[in-house]
């Protein structure tokens, strides 16, 4: 194993010629990548930036945004990618939190940076890149330094420094190429946001390939317009930007043929999104599992167990995520942390080369969230006979009601599965009687009228009754997302659990 600021290096030596980089007009080699990623390196180091200090960017997705995670891996730097979608406020928590030395930001946000505090702000990137002469020395690094840090979205609290190394980022490329059977003539498209690593662990596999990527900065039509053009393979988004694409009125305006891979995951694909996505987009779609604090991708479904028809129990394996990857081991435990047997419900957790090395400066949820080795996900689920992996819940999505555990996802997913719905969260809200009850909220599709009591028709007889939603909630607009996509159900659990003495 050798640390991932060798990667492009090794890419440039092996496949100068060939397409690195596409981002609209431009394009560049491996070797004119190489010389870019130079030249950044000695414009940031000629603003003083030492090894080991947290360089911040805010973008979209761009080719900078792929030569500042390889500028900073060959300095010696941190990189430290920013969540766009989050408020002046949390951007300055996370660059107060991280100490970073120096922010990169571009266009669509100077008015933003205006109110953050940063020793070294860079507004002119290109500038930058011709401000001094080329550095092409890579940092001595070791496989237990860390090269990133993903800041969690919040949604759980106070966000934390995820804190990756070079041995949890190349295990992570190795892994998502073995996994997702890539090769030499695949095109990643870089359409989720590269602040997340639902997309970002692509930067890496592809240049061990000499394979080519393509940034779109993601809005449905755009980015089907980038796929005609470009003729990607291959692309990961979260189930929210599929439902975006399907239901677009031009989605059949576009040639979407070169696309043989869609992976999907960060949050569940209820199975009336994925039928529909059959439909519209006839490809190989792959469900994966994974989080931040193990490096992206740790499982991934097999193409042979996704069933969008069938039997209701072949349709039961396409929610599967799938078998861990190469450097994960993977069990389920129970509140004791003793490994349960097979098709137990337990807590989901991982060990192996993936796992962080710690959270920034956050001792105590670290020693929380790793114990003796093995990295806790909060994640309720179970491992049937055959090694795949099942997702039941979030452990704080799970609602208890009357004393029964009722698992917000199985309710979604066949709520999403009315012709009338768009899009679906299910939550808990306090109930004096039961503790909590079942709520939905819905967004109904455009030209559709739906009522509570339709659902509820359509839910009975298919999931018991205590798991059919008590109350509705009808929205006119999308429903609130994280910056994965996920919808942001601590945002709508807020104005239903305020001033109670025990909120979610």
């Amino acid at each position: 194993m050798f640390p991932i600021s060798q990667i492009l290096p090794r890419a440039r030596a092996l496949y100068a010629d060939r397409l690195a980089i596409s981002d609209g007009e431009l394009r560049f080699t491996f070797e004119e990548l190489g010389n870019r990623v130079d030249a950044l390196v000695g414009g940031l180091k000629s603003k003083g930036l030492q090894p080991g200090d947290r360089i911040a960017i805010l973008d979209v997705n761009s080719y900078r945004y792929a030569e500042m995670y390889y500028a900073c891996a060959q300095a010696g730097f941190i990189l430290l990618p920013l969540n766009s979608r989050l408020a002046p406020l949390e951007l300055k928590f996370v660059l107060e939190d991280s100490g970073a030395k120096a922010l990169v930001v571009t266009e669509p946000f100077f008015e933003t940076a205006e109110g953050l505090t940063i020793d070294v702000l860079i507004k002119d990137y290109d500038a930058l890149i011709a401000s001094a002469p080329p550095d092409t020395h890579v940092a001595d690094a070791a496989l237990d330094d860390i090269v990133q840090i993903y800041y969690t979205s919040g949604t759980t609290g106070e966000p934390k420094g995820v804190c990756l190394t070079h041995r949890n980022m190349v295990a992570s490329a190795f892994d998502s190429i073995v996994a997702a059977e890539l090769g030499q003539n695949d095109i990643w498209l870089h359409a989720a946001p590269m602040f997340h690593l639902v997309d970002a662990w692509a930067l890496w596999s592809m240049p061990l390939l000499g394979a080519a990527q393509v940034m779109v900065h993601f809005a449905p039509e755009k980015m089907m317009e980038v796929v005609q053009k470009a003729k990607p393979t291959a692309v990961a988004l979260p189930p929210t930007l599929i439902n975006m694409i399907i239901n677009h009125p031009k989605v059949h305006d576009y040639d979407l043929s070169s696309l043989r891979l869609i992976m999907y995951g960060g949050s569940p694909a209820p199975l009336g999104v994925l039928q529909k996505a059959v439909e519209v987009i006839p490809t190989s779609y792959l469900q994966a599992y994974g989080t931040t604090e193990t490096s992206g991708m740790t499982a991934l479904a097999s193409a042979c167990d996704f069933h969008v028809t069938g039997t209701a129990e072949q349709q039961a394996l396409t929610s599967n995520a799938g078998r861990p990857v190469p450097h994960i081991r993977l069990e389920i435990f129970d509140d004791n942390a003793q490994p349960l047997p097979r098709g137990q419900v337990g807590e989901v957790v991982i060990s192996g080369a993936r796992v962080m090395k710690e959270y920034w400066n956050k001792p105590e949820h670290t020693a929380e969230a790793l114990k003796d080795g093995w990295y806790h996900t909060g994640d309720v689920g179970y491992v049937d006979d055959a090694g795949r992996l099942f997702i039941v819940d979030r452990k704080k999505d799970m609602i208890i009601s009357g004393g029964e555990n009722v698992y917000s996802v199985e309710v979604e997913s066949l709520i999403s599965q009315h012709p009338a719905v768009l899009e679906v969260a299910v939550i808990g809200v306090p109930d004096k009687q039961w503790g909590e009850a079942v709520k939905a909220i819905v967004v109904a599709r455009d030209g559709t009228f739906v009522t509570a009591e339709d659902i509820v028709d359509f839910c009975r007889g298919k999931i018991a009754g205590y798991k059919i939603p008590k109350s509705f909630d009808f929205s006119q607009t999308p429903l609130p997302k994280t910056g994965p996509g996920k919808i942001a159900k601590r945002h709508l659990r807020n104005q239903y659990w305020a001033g109670s003495e025990r909120a979610l």
